[in-house]
């Protein structure tokens, strides 16, 4: 398989078009605020929180006149964004004050999805729901309850979690961004979490397939590394990026280098630069001799000889036959390897992109051993396992006996895949509308699996097997439409909450939101709901929630970082680098001495940090028995061997999976849209106007084909199209595009048309999902074109 002159311009010809339409600004950048003149106290006040609308949780500020939100702005003090704030963010004044905001309790009247609602109090709300779960303890099923959570990692999900086992029920189901790279990490470090990327301290970033600037985990942290001022690098300097991707995304347009390659090819490439790095013996062979095993043969507990990476390496993924797979040139493989061995330390970015494939968890493994051979593990501006925020933990649970025997029950969802959890939401809704016995109560908390999952018609009918459905959304998206009882939640700029830095920011950072405005009369926080609904059901699940508010809670847990000794509440440049120099000469100065000062003062800066790593530290690299990185992990290669059959570890596939047929000839590739990703445009319309490279698709759904694709299929750039599978079909425009692969229909996820219809590729999927991990896959559904 060589590559051919259509991929050649495919490749060569995306970054010329794309950079000519990439137009709009993304990241606003807020200095220090100075007061105007005229300004006084109580007129004009600036406060600092967090932003709740995606997982990076960055810090901001909020600018209030006269009790309203006016504007928001990046809070310069937070370490990750240091002042940034995406458009995702700014827009977060127009949910706020949303005409269709739900502001009080709503209780459902006639059927279900039929739109009749009564107002209801908050504490009429309460109490019906205390009334429903009394009635569950009472006839023994306390496991009767669940809660379907989108991502709420901190105080709200461990608050959630808490009421369940107090309450008795082992059934949290979460439906958030799973992709499996913990599992990863826990095969080859014996560390069950997802990886930091020190992406600021690094020499060279190479990504595959991982949105940096979009839909990632923080896209700030990306913008602080690579348009920032190298003040984290010895030398000055910024790292070099290059971005490994199926498309010319918004991330390959920002990266100074982009390798086109072929979806499904990832594991190959990776393994292609190992064995340049190998071969020529550009890799770290002091660090793989010291802290790493299975990188040659050996002989396993029986005196058989097993085959190593090495060997495997060298064996299958000589660089001409890579290049054939993937469709990059040799010569780039080659000057990438070269690259990556030269420009240390350097780091290799696990994108989902490489995990939603029938052989995900393999292509994490190959992508990551990049990271092994170089020793960019637990070293500056390479991989690492930082701690979390030392928080004081809640209040021990206290189980009564209705407790225990109602956790020691099965979670509805069944058990977790071999390695990782894959989709938790996806099996609920397969077992609830199955022969399951459903719950009796369900809360939905910032999910919407009628529109967001890959298969709606599972959750409806899911949903109607359960009796009383209790939604927390401020807003009436498609699930709370299906809800009994909706019990709006009052929104970030309204209510406390924390907001932990996400696991791919390099140190523990807590952030906190505070009210920036009052809420409206009938808006309760979900956590204040929650406390009030343990007190009305009493005994043991009130005495393991035992706080008046989530306020009183968060002030409860901040004493766990003053007396950490650690770390510093948010600061400027000077105070982080003063604080994290110290910390690395073993010293630590007390910036407050009484607990009621240091929790003001986290308040008024939005939050506290930890900049010091401690990569001395052995638990830091791994927390195998034998303390060493493990390539070739044996529990991995035992369920391997089980299965009998399909992919082994390392091993050489020279297609992706799939194949096209005559009636869907087009592979679908769905992605992220940056400023979408949290599903909120219909709530920030102003959004629709920036959320791609192209200044001329707004409002209307697109999706994006190639030139010689279109000019094949007879199709013009604006057409409208039924995109089709054999799962279902949704519309969209055409967008003819050079930076989307040939054969390939690029479609992004998470839009909607001006009337409110949804246009979500992943409800044409074909189910498939990686067997180890459970998580969906995303490109092995073929599909076809029709105009509309």
């Amino acid at each position: 398989m060589t590559q051919t002159r259509r991929e050649f311009l495919w490749a060569a010809g995306a970054a010329a078009a794309g950079l000519a339409w990439y137009q709009a600004q993304e990241i606003t950048w807020t200095a220090e605020q100075v007061a105007e003149a005229g300004w006084e106290p109580g007129i004009e006040s600036r406060l600092a929180s967090a932003c709740l609308l995606c997982p990076a949780r960055c810090g901001i500020r909020g600018r209030i006149v006269d009790g309203r939100l006016v504007g928001i702005f990046g809070n310069p003090l937070h370490p990750m964004n240091r002042g940034g704030v995406c458009p995702r963010g700014i827009a977060g004044v127009q949910a706020l004050y949303h005409p269709e905001r739900i502001r009080a309790p709503r209780l459902r009247t006639g059927a279900r999805g039929a739109g009749g609602w009564q107002a209801l109090s908050t504490e009429g709300a309460v109490a019906l729901v205390a009334e429903r779960l009394r009635g569950l303890r009472a006839g023994g099923r306390p496991d009767g309850v669940a809660v379907l959570a989108g991502y709420c990692d901190g105080t709200m999900h461990e608050l959630w979690r808490q009421f369940l086992r107090a309450f008795g029920s082992p059934n949290y189901v979460a439906d958030d961004y799973r992709d499996g790279i913990d599992a990863v990490m826990s095969l080859t470090h014996g560390i069950s979490r997802r990886p930091a990327y020190d992406l600021e301290r690094s020499g060279l970033v190479l990504s595959f397939g991982a949105p940096l600037f979009e839909a990632w985990w923080s896209p700030l942290q990306a913008y602080v590394a690579f348009g920032g001022s190298g003040g984290d690098r010895r030398d000055g300097s910024r790292p070099r990026f290059v971005q490994v991707d199926t498309r010319f995304s918004r991330t390959a347009a920002r990266a100074q280098e982009w390798l086109g390659i072929r979806p499904g090819t990832y594991a190959t490439l990776a393994l292609g630069i190992a064995y340049v790095l190998i071969k020529e013996e550009l890799f770290d062979a002091d660090f793989v001799a010291r802290h790493v095993t299975g990188y040659e043969d050996r002989l396993d507990a029986a005196g058989r000889p097993q085959e190593g990476y090495r060997s495997r390496v060298l064996r299958q993924y000589r660089t001409e036959e890579v290049s054939a797979v993937t469709g990059v040139p040799v010569e780039r493989i080659v000057a990438l390897a070269k690259a990556f061995a030269e420009r240390r330390p350097a780091v290799a970015v696990i994108g989902a992109e490489v995990m939603q494939a029938p052989d995900g968890l393999l292509g994490g493994l190959a992508v990551h051993s990049l990271n092994v051979l170089m020793g960019s593990v637990n070293r500056p501006g390479g991989v690492l396992f930082p701690d979390d925020p030392p928080l004081e933990p809640l209040a021990a649970p206290v189980l009564d006996a209705s407790a225990r025997a109602g956790v020691a029950r099965p979670p509805i969802s069944g058990a977790a895949m071999p390695f990782g959890d894959g989709d938790p939401a996806r099996r609920f809704a397969q077992a609830v509308a199955g022969a399951a016995t459903p719950p009796e109560v369900l809360f939905i908390y910032y999910a919407n699996p009628l529109a967001s999952s890959a298969d709606s018609g599972l959750w409806t009918r899911a949903l109607s097997r359960i009796p009383f459905i209790v939604s927390c959304s401020p807003f009436l998206d498609e699930t709370a439409r299906y809800a009994d009882l909706i019990l709006p939640d009052a929104l970030p700029y309204e209510r406390w909450q924390d907001a932990p830095a996400p696991a791919s920011y390099p140190y523990p950072t807590w952030g906190l939101t505070r009210p920036l405005v009052t809420p409206p009369p009938g808006a309760v926080h979900t956590g204040d709901a929650l406390l009030a609904l343990a007190q009305q059901l009493g005994g043991s699940v009130a005495r393991s929630l035992p706080y008046a508010s989530v306020e009183e809670l968060l002030k409860a847990r901040a004493r766990g970082p003053f007396a950490a000794r650690r770390g510093m509440t948010l600061g400027d440049e000077f105070e982080r680098t003063h604080y994290r120099q110290m910390e690395e000469r073993g010293w630590w100065l007390a910036e407050h001495t009484e607990f009621e000062a240091f929790w003001d003062d986290l308040v008024a800066r939005g939050g506290w940090t930890d900049l010091f790593y401690d990569d001395t530290d052995p638990a830091r690299l791994a927390r195998t028995p034998d303390g060493r990185i493990d390539l070739m992990p044996p529990q991995l290669q035992g369920a391997l061997d089980a299965a009998g059959s399909g992919p082994a570890l390392y091993a050489y596939s020279a297609q992706p999976a799939g194949a096209p047929t005559p009636e869907f000839p087009l592979r679908l590739m769905p992605y992220r849209v940056s400023t979408l990703a949290s599903g909120t445009l219909a709530l920030e319309p102003w959004l629709a106007e920036q959320p791609t490279l192209f200044p001329d698709r707004h409002w209307v759904p697109w999706v994006e084909v190639h030139p010689a694709t279109a000019e094949r299929l007879g199709l013009e750039d604006g057409t409208m199209l039924w995109v089709r599978s054999s799962r279902g079909r949704y519309r969209a425009r055409l967008k003819v595009f050079p930076g989307t692969a040939p054969e390939h229909v690029g479609a992004p996820y998470g839009l909607r048309h001006p009337d409110g219809e949804l246009a979500n590729p992943l409800q044409l999927l074909d189910g498939s999902a990686d067997p180890l991990t459970g998580v969906p896959c995303w490109f092995t559904t073929f599909v076809r074109l029709e105009q509309a």
